[in-house]
């Protein structure tokens, strides 16, 4: 066989493979939406009788200190302040004390599933941050799902997920050395499973970001062709926020596992395309709450306060202040309907957009003029891609994808993408919001009130 007909043979092997893989990619099932606002809680007042529901399979307050957990350690206390309680009478507080050097500070309680789990849970919590608390890297503050086959320990550091040992999910803040987010840290999934790309779990961030970064082997759109980028969140100091993380364990040999968590009733990140799981009898079968610090460098004593705690089999939603509200009674018939409200933003919105536009296009230029370098998901070549700012002027975003650097004009960006980038950027979130009211952006808009 000559060289020019290996060449020609080999060329068509390489795009029947090609489009095979992009047959697969197309055949991804797009995930089903999730819920937001008001879910199963809002049947019951102040939780009181939630466990009653079919679908929850845990419940507690901790007016009874530890209650219904398994086991609690490192000096947790049961409190009675009443601006330290969500609801009742006590709360759960972790106060956790800068370690001495080369050793660790670690609070929690937790609670087992014995001999059963399951493939989907939810755990929804109110937890709340001192208002002087700053944690570094190194540090932990979560709310953890967990699976464990017989005879796996809870605590395995640096043991990596194999899909049939374990699987851990939490959900907690990040804050770099460099104190670049806003104390407490972004909130952010810290994550084993079998594809992690460090011996010591990976951080899924809303915006699609991993860290570690990828190496060379990493598996690449970890989370899929329809994943939804979100801008990052740092929670508020000082105040109580509601909680609630979603894990939902893939079928053995496919990529339908998922991560998901809101914060106050508004889905704030969703990670689809997941393995966690290669045996289906690996199932979420523990959570718990925790803190621990290895920094020696941080002398500040960070607390924290946790309460309202249910776990269920869907989604859980705000606790209830009020009873949900009944519906109206038929209106007679001869009553002419209710004219629609006109949909989209008024003319006075958009134009307000317009400025705005304007004041946030000028933000980030500055910003990329003092050396600022963000990763931002825009749309390359119609699918939406992680890609590097490395310049900016008026006409045009400079971007870098592996290793190629191309302009994307401004005026080609859409709405969406022009959000995620100003997010990045730590826009003005009264100016971003309402650009994304000028724009027709409703749930955007909401996000960018909950920015820091």
């Amino acid at each position: 066989m000559n060289a020019k007909r290996m060449v020609l043979i080999l060329l068509a092997a390489c795009a029947l493979c090609g489009a095979r893989f992009a047959a697969c990619q197309d055949a991804e099932p797009a995930p089903a939406p999730l819920p937001e606002g008001p879910g199963l809680a809002a049947k019951f007042v102040g939780d009181a009788g939630i466990e009653q529901d079919p679908a929850v399979v845990f419940a507690d307050g901790f007016e009874n200190d530890r209650g219904n957990f398994d086991n609690g350690w490192g000096g947790i206390e049961f409190v009675t302040q009443p601006e330290n309680v969500h609801g009742g009478k006590k709360s759960l507080e972790m106060k956790m004390v800068p370690p001495k050097p080369g050793g660790e500070t670690s609070l929690g309680v937790q609670k087992h599933f014995r001999d059963r789990g399951y493939d989907t849970l939810h755990v929804r919590y109110y937890a709340k941050f001192e208002k002087t608390m700053d944690m570094l890297h190194h540090n932990h503050n979560n709310c953890c799902i967990a699976a464990r086959a017989p005879g796996v320990p809870d605590a395995k550091p640096g043991i990596p997920a194999d899909g049939r040992n374990e699987f851990t999910i939490a959900l907690e803040t990040w804050r770099s050395d460099d104190r670049k987010a806003d104390p407490p840290g972004e909130l952010n999934i810290y994550c084993y499973h079998p594809a992690q790309r460090s011996q010591w779990g990976d951080h899924f961030f809303p915006t699609g970001l991993i860290t570690p970064q990828p190496k060379a082997d990493s598996p690449k759109n970890l989370f899929g062709k329809h994943f939804a980028a979100r801008p990052n969140l740092v929670p508020e100091r000082d105040r109580w926020a509601c909680y609630e993380l979603m894990v939902q364990a893939n079928t053995p040999g496919k990529l339908d596992g998922r991560i998901a968590y809101w914060v106050d009733g508004r889905l704030a990140a969703d990670f689809p395309n997941l393995r966690l799981r290669d045996v289906p009898e690996l199932k979420a079968n523990r959570f718990g709450f925790g803190m621990s610090t290895r920094n020696a460098k941080d002398t500040h004593v960070n607390t924290m306060w946790f309460d309202d705690v249910v776990a269920a089999t869907s989604y859980i939603g705000p606790r209830a202040t009020a009873p949900a509200p009944q519906p109206p009674p038929s209106k007679p018939a001869a009553e002419p309907a209710a004219q629609p409200k006109p949909a989209g933003p008024t003319p006075e919105q958009q134009a307000r957009a317009k400025e705005r536009y304007a004041e946030l296009k000028t933000a980030i230029l500055a910003e990329v003029a003092k050396g600022r370098r963000e990763a931002v998901f825009v749309d390359v070549l119609g699918k939406l891609s992680k890609v590097q700012v490395v310049a900016a002027d008026e006409k045009a975003l400079n971007v870098s994808l592996q290793g190629n650097r191309f302009p994307l004009a401004w005026d080609d960006l859409p709405a969406e993408q022009f959000f995620n980038v100003a997010s990045q950027y730590g826009a003005n979130k009264v100016a971003l919001h309402e650009y994304c009211l000028g724009m027709g952006l409703e749930r955007q808009a909401e996000q960018a009130l909950l920015r820091r």
